[in-house]
């Protein structure tokens, strides 16, 4: 396998673990957005619109753009928005765990942290969520880098 197969099946399996997170956290957020809002609230400087749009708004743009990532169509549009939206996601871990925001974060709706899956991902601020969030951002960051094909 040389190295432009070796990067393709990355960038496959970044798209597909990236984008399979981002419907599966807005799955849960639709069906159960109370954590999503409780934690929304505790931002302190962003306005009550912006919040209101957030709360009914993020889990349906989760669902579309990891859905969209997924099918490796419209990148010019949705690798951006993964971008953002991942970065976003970096940041406010960053502020609650710098703040010592004591809540869950909402990101995965209320799924409970004795499960395996709740376990693995944690929904709770703190050093796990960061360098989580942090681990995103890398992997969507991987998928705009687009090297050149060694010439032989």
């Amino acid at each position: 396998m040389n190295k432009q197969n070796i990067l393709t099946s990355i960038r496959f399996l970044f798209r597909f673990l990236l984008g399979g997170m981002l419907v599966f956290a807005g799955i849960l957020k639709v069906q159960d957005n109370t954590t999503l809002f409780e934690s929304v609230a505790y931002i302190p400087w962003l306005p009550i619109a912006i919040k209101s749009l957030i709360i009914d708004y993020l889990p349906w743009v989760e669902i579309v753009v990891g859905a969209l990532l997924m099918i490796p169509r419209l990148d010019i549009v949705i690798l951006p928005a993964t971008g953002l939206i991942y970065l976003s996601f970096f940041i406010f871990a960053i502020w609650g765990h710098s703040t010592g925001l004591e809540v869950d974060c909402g990101c995965f709706g209320d799924l409970d942290s004795s499960s395996f899956i709740g376990a693995l991902l944690g929904s709770e601020m703190g050093w796990q969520m960061v360098i989580r969030n942090g681990i995103f951002l890398l992997m969507t960051g991987f998928l705009f880098w687009k090297p050149k094909p060694a010439t032989e």
